[in-house]
């Protein structure tokens, strides 16, 4: 017999009230008054006999009857069988190791082979085991139908050399799409050997297959998808991507369970070379350094440098900066600017070194052309090109000369590489205008310019040729004068120009403009004028874009190239659609910006080489440093970076996931798992047979037997006494 709920025992020692009551002897409470005592020889009590206990059989009863109500209290019942492991449904689980950068600290990975090994050391042969490994992709190590062909042994083994294989990489971490791929792997898997009955089936075959699904069926513990569980084995760093679980439905029978690894070392801090340099901050002769600090630091005090990359002797005149940073906080510190070969600037002061390099490059100019297609005549002054060629276009990454053609000399595609962008004065002959659509659909930018001439309604024939739409132009009738309005500054052509100090375009008067009807949806106007007319117009051509403006800048026309609102506007129509990545900005796991060939390399820090011919060969940037791009037309460095959101080491709760639907939950050793189905069965057990009723009606009928008999009794007794008086 077994109890249920066997603490109610406790209750049995209740037996003592009874055996306690029967030991105390009543005193009499009468008093009699008597003379006084002063002449008699005090004589002390003889004990004649020792206490002993009266009506044994009414005790028996109560004693019996508290015990038999302590018993039903503790629910027993009659256990036949005994749960073996063997009872024990198979569990679905899959492991999800996080292989990020950050993973690199100092005994990270020791510990994720530690927690992995406790997860393997409680598999059974009916559960089934999938491992994945994730940094910027989940990557599936070991997949449920590979596992289900090993015994536990083999798999345990098996796993543990996978993940000692396994090691962190420069990556960064998505968390959250890799936990949606595990996800989609625990729920949507189907065995292999599932039975798939054919459309020419006979009802022998169906039978055939059932007897065997039948006999099979005892042997069969296969998981199912209520037993799924997800192993998380993380550092749970706060630079993890978590996001893209908001756009994933979580299974609601999906579970959960996160296994934390830390580091016992808290201080990390990294140093980021800002984007602004110095010719943006007005110096040439510094950079802006941005030194931050985990929350959970021990250490305040770091140092900075700049140093030599591979293969370069250690400048002598290096010069270490100290910088404090309180946990938590950044500083921002301007550092001379790196001299010959010093290519890597390097922090130390702090507990981990896998992200104290940062890697940059300064990149030499590249040249670039801005094409004028158009002819000049008059006055310089009332020409467009004058004030083109008067932009400063030229910084540390270009070098930009303006050059301008007659329509006629254009005779053939110009290439978007070397030439952003075409500026279009004038109206096209019909093979020129072809050979624009064709610089636009392989990336280049064309802007066209409706200034203020007697030829200018022939610009709406070659817009339309470019664009292939039907826009109709016509001059608008201007007053006095008009203004800008409505301007879109989300758009890249005015984003520059968005902050409040610099969105002001009141002062900028137009005399004259073009109006532009049947402007159709797949134009996107940019800006209007006050009356409501399209000022500048943008279609997307391919991988290209054609711009329109509806006015010209020189001074007959409007004040736009007299304004502070000229150059940047000009700079983003050059910049506009390019990337603008620089070797500060690439990370590792980045596409790169060079064109892939047959005959482009990269050669890598180490002195490695691997070819370039397709954008997936970028797989070999696979670590920080400076490579080197080459396509025997030009060689050119570019330095490749850490990416920062790994250097935020902060461990952040796993209860933030509950936010994007995520349900946690422990994963239940074999040990729990018969416990809680042992429990299970033994409630059930308990509830048919109710035992407690039988023995709750026993105690009852035993109280009812004593209460009757020590009425009896007392009854007897009383008279027994009544008879002694009388006879006295």
């Amino acid at each position: 017999m077994s109890l249920l709920a066997p603490l109610y025992f406790i209750g049995a020692l209740a037996i003592g009230a009874p055996i306690l009551f029967h030991m105390i002897r009543r005193q009499p409470k009468g008093q009699v008054e008597f003379s006084s005592l002063m002449f008699l020889r005090p004589t002390p009590p003889r004990l004649t006999r020792r206490s002993r206990l009266d009506n044994w059989f009414l005790l028996l009863l109560r004693a019996l009857a508290l015990m038999l109500l302590a018993a039903a209290f503790a629910r027993p019942f009659l256990r036949s069988v005994t749960l073996s492991e063997a009872e024990v449904p198979g569990r679905r689980l899959v492991i999800v190791v996080d292989r990020s950068a950050s993973m690199q600290r100092n005994g990270l990975w020791e510990q994720v082979l530690d927690q992995a090994d406790e997860v393997l050391a409680d598999l059974q042969s009916a559960d089934q085991l999938a491992v994945v490994a994730f940094d910027q992709q989940p990557q599936l190590l070991l997949g449920f139908d590979e596992s289900g062909k090993l015994a536990p042994d083999q798999l345990k083994v098996t796993v543990h050399e996978l993940l000692e294989e396994t090691k962190p990489t420069w990556l960064k971490s998505e968390l959250g799409s890799a936990l949606a791929f595990a996800g989609d792997l625990a729920v949507n898997y189907e065995s292999e050997d599932r039975v798939v009955v054919a459309d020419d089936a006979t009802a022998e075959d169906i039978n055939a297959m059932a007897e065997d699904i039948e006999g099979n069926a005892a042997a069969d513990q296969s998981a199912t998808v209520e037993d799924a569980h997800l192993i998380l084995i993380s550092d749970m760093a706060s630079g993890s991507e978590r996001e893209s679980l908001q756009t994933y439905a979580w299974p609601k029978s999906l579970r959960l369970d996160v296994r934390r690894v830390a580091s016992s070392q808290r201080t990390n801090a990294f140093a980021q070379v800002m984007e602004a340099d110095a010719e943006s901050a007005g110096e040439v002769d510094r950079v802006r350094v941005r030194v931050s600090n985990s929350q959970d630091a021990n250490e305040s005090q770091f140092s900075i440098r700049w140093s030599g990359g591979a293969g370069v002797a250690e400048p002598t005149t290096s010069v270490e900066l100290p910088v404090q940073v309180p946990p938590g906080q950044s500083r921002v510190v301007r550092m001379p600017m790196p001299g010959p070969g010093m290519t890597s600037l390097v922090l130390q002061g702090d507990d981990h070194s896998f992200d104290n390099t940062r890697y940059r490059v300064r990149p030499e100019p590249l040249p670039y052309t801005l094409l004028h297609l158009g002819k000049v005549a008059g006055e310089p002054r009332d020409s467009l090109l004058f004030y083109l060629q008067r932009i400063p276009f030229d910084n540390q990454r270009r070098i930009v000369s303006v050059e301008t053609l007659d329509p006629e000399q254009l005779s053939e595609v110009p290439d978007p590489l070397t030439v952003p962008l075409i500026v279009v004065t004038e109206e096209l002959p019909e093979p020129v205008a072809m050979r624009l659509v064709e610089y636009a659909e392989a990336g280049g930018r064309v802007l066209v310019v409706l200034w203020k001439q007697p030829e200018a309604a022939g610009f709406g024939a070659t817009i339309n040729r470019i664009a292939g739409s039907d826009l109709e132009f016509s001059e608008a009738e201007v007053d006095d004068y008009a203004m800008l309005s409505r301007i879109d500054f989300s758009h890249p052509l005015f984003r520059t120009m968005s902050e409040p100090q610099f969105n002001d375009f009141s002062k900028i008067r137009y005399w004259a403009h073009r109006t532009i009807n049947n402007v159709e949806p797949d134009w996107i106007v940019v800006a209007r004028y006050d009356d409501g007319d399209p000022a500048v117009l943008e279609k997307n051509l391919g991988e290209g874009r054609l711009f329109v403006m509806a006015s010209g800048w020189q001074p007959n026309e409007s004040q736009l190239a007299l304004s502070t609102k000229f150059i940047p506007l000009l700079f983003s129509f050059f910049d506009s659609g390019q990337t603008g990545a620089t070797a500060e900005r690439y990370t590792v796991g980045q596409s790169i910006d060079f064109p892939p060939s047959d005959e482009a390399s990269i050669t890598g820090p180490a002195g490695s080489a691997f070819q370039y011919s397709e954008q997936t060969d970028r797989d070999g940037i696979d670590q920080p440093g400076v490579y080197q791009f080459s396509d025997g037309n030009q060689a050119r460095s570019f330095a490749v970076n850490l990416d920062e959101s790994e250097s935020r080491t902060d461990p952040f709760d796993e209860e933030a996931l509950t936010r994007f639907g995520v349900v946690l939950g422990k994963n239940v050793t074999t040990a729990q798992a018969l416990e809680g189905k042992r429990q299970l069965r033994d409630r059930e057990l308990e509830s048919q047979q109710r035992l407690w009723q039988w023995l709750l009606v026993l105690a009852l009928a035993l109280l009812g037997l004593e209460t009757v008999l020590g009425t009896l009794w007392s009854r007897s007794g009383r008279a027994t006494d009544a008879a002694v008086v009388e006879a006295g």
